[in-house]
């Protein structure tokens, strides 16, 4: 188990919650967390509730090339879409969103890279489909407080919080600047914040008892497990369930999946104390 560094984690089992590491360092002076690709598991659900997720994209946003793509495509990332945009590189230092902020999706961008029905991991394309949610409700982040946040019971949700509020790392005594998910148009990929306390609330209600399917569309699965993750600039949060039990992390300014690891050994120590 990593000891150093700044990490929050709380385990739910049979006996309900365990907080393994509390608020302390960035954690105690703020409460804003990055939700990172924990965002993709709240526009997925609310597409599956609220969409024709079989229904050809073209349906809802007639400006996009690709005329077979639906948005079951989009949630589950078999569209064919790159990551990002052929105009938008990753780039080491640089913020690859800041560049999308204020500026509104370009659906000629959506061009796929590899054959439909192929697993390609896409930003581009949740941020599509929360296009189609605000094509069709309004404001994809408004439908996601409806269908999922008021649900769960979630209420400090935003895209973007007061800096104050916002719990990140820093480097030689200065913080580190988030990437501008959250003011850009490819804020459903990744965009929301919210506290750790939601972030449980979110596993409970995710992984509720005879939920169905659709609560969980976005997560990932190998065998009994089931997880949904985030890496933004310099921090991670995971939700992991297996083996009955569940670990929600966040962990600041570590090795890529850091939280990842940290969740797997969390699960490992509860199963072996049984």
């Amino acid at each position: 188990m990593e000891r150093s560094g700044h990490w929050r984690a709380s385990v739910r089992t049979a006996d309900g919650w365990r907080t393994v590491r509390g608020p302390r360092g960035p954690y105690a002076a703020a409460s804003m967390l990055e939700w990172g690709s924990i965002t993709k598991g709240l526009v997925g659900t609310t597409a599956c509730l609220t969409l024709g997720v079989e229904r050809p994209v073209v349906h809802y946003l007639p400006g996009v090339p690709d005329a077979e793509m639906t948005v079951a495509d989009l949630i589950h990332h078999t569209s064919g879409l790159p990551r990002l945009p052929a105009t938008m590189r990753d780039r080491l230092f640089a913020d690859p969103y800041r560049e999308a902020v204020g500026v509104p999706l370009d659906l000629a961008a959506a061009v796929p890279v590899t054959s439909r029905g192929q697993f390609v991991y896409s930003n581009l394309g949740y941020a599509l489909l929360g296009a189609v949610l605000d094509e069709v409700h309004g404001d994809w982040f408004a439908a996601v407080r409806q269908h999922v946040f008021e649900p769960a019971g979630i209420s400090s949700a935003v895209l973007v919080p007061a800096p104050a509020e916002r719990v990140v790392p820093k480097f030689l005594g200065r913080a580190i600047t988030p990437w501008a998910l959250g003011e850009s148009s490819f804020a459903a990929a990744g965009g929301v914040w919210s506290t750790f306390d939601d972030l449980c609330r979110y596993a409970d209600w995710a992984l509720e008892a005879g939920a169905g399917g659709a609560r969980t569309v976005s997560w990932q699965r190998r065998g009994a497990s089931t997880w949904i993750n985030g890496e933004v600039r310099a921090a991670g949060a995971v939700i992991a369930n297996a083996a009955g039990a569940t670990a929600v992390v966040h962990a600041l300014a570590k090795a890529p999946h850091a939280a990842d690891r940290i969740a797997t050994e969390l699960i490992k120590h509860e199963v072996r104390r049984r």
